[in-house]
């Protein structure tokens, strides 16, 4: 999995999916954070560290991760405020953060719900939790194998996850809708034709000009996803904050 980090930093700051990910990720927290340049940002799963040196120029932004090697990576490229830490077991006080992201991290862990009730501890009442999750079981690939993921998700069931995690979600929406189809047809053709001994992902360096036409494509699809849900898509994007505890009634 290490090899995958490597790829990763390389790519993260030119690739189309990382680029579309973070313009999206970064315009959300701009307009949550407006005018808020004191607002502490947890960036959790912070990987290689492309989202987390975007969002610093929001907030006071902080990230963590498991893997040592993702670490380096991120002290690498300059960003030092990173902790070694697992999701379900933050270094870090109920209450602490205006917003945490989770940017396809939920997919790789073992419990999501305890991941997520973890995420709403950190979170401050009121505060934003902004994560993205890979959508739809029927795309699985050796993609998801070599990255180590769990499951894929729907809109759906993302969004009874953060309610039964207490969250009151203000909304969930596909994106990436308009490759879906070119990318469902790329993961059949791998799955059909499949020639690796071990997993690949789909990660593949592209001419300049494609890498650039997609980037501008998912900007428009951006700019779409603004004023409304999209209905399918690669991606799932969730927006949701810490509700009040659902207290049971007392008994005598």
């Amino acid at each position: 999995y290490e090899h995958e980090y490597e790829a990763m930093f390389g790519l993260e700051d030119v690739y189309w999916w990382f680029i579309a990910r973070r313009q999206l990720a970064v315009e959300i927290l701009r307009r949550e954070l407006a005018s808020r340049p004191d607002a502490r940002i947890l960036d959790v799963g912070c990987g290689t560290g492309s989202n987390l040196s975007a969002f610093a120029e929001l907030g006071r932004a902080t990230g963590i991760d498991a893997s040592p090697d993702a670490l380096a990576y991120c002290r690498k490229r300059g960003v030092e405020t990173v902790s070694l830490a697992e999701i379900e077991r933050l270094p870090f006080a109920d209450a602490t953060f205006d917003v945490v992201t989770a940017m396809d991290v939920l997919e790789h862990t073992d419990d999501d719900l305890r991941d997520l009730e973890e995420l709403r501890r950190v979170c401050k009442p009121g505060g934003l939790l902004l994560a993205t999750v890979p959508a739809y079981g029927f795309l699985w690939s050796e993609h998801d194998e070599a990255l180590k993921h769990r499951r894929r998700y729907t809109a759906h069931e993302l969004r009874n996850k953060l309610t039964v995690t207490d969250f009151a979600v203000e909304r969930t929406s596909y994106f990436i809708t308009t490759l879906f189809v070119p990318i469902l047809l790329m993961r059949i053709h791998q799955g059909l034709f499949k020639k690796s001994t071990h997993p690949q992902t789909s990660i593949q360096v592209l001419p300049t000009w494609l890498n650039r036409t997609l980037v501008g494509l998912l900007s428009i699809e951006r700019r779409v996803f603004r004023s409304i849900n999209l209905p399918f898509g690669v991606s799932i994007v969730a927006q949701a904050r810490p509700a009040e505890r659902r207290r049971l009634p007392a008994t005598s």
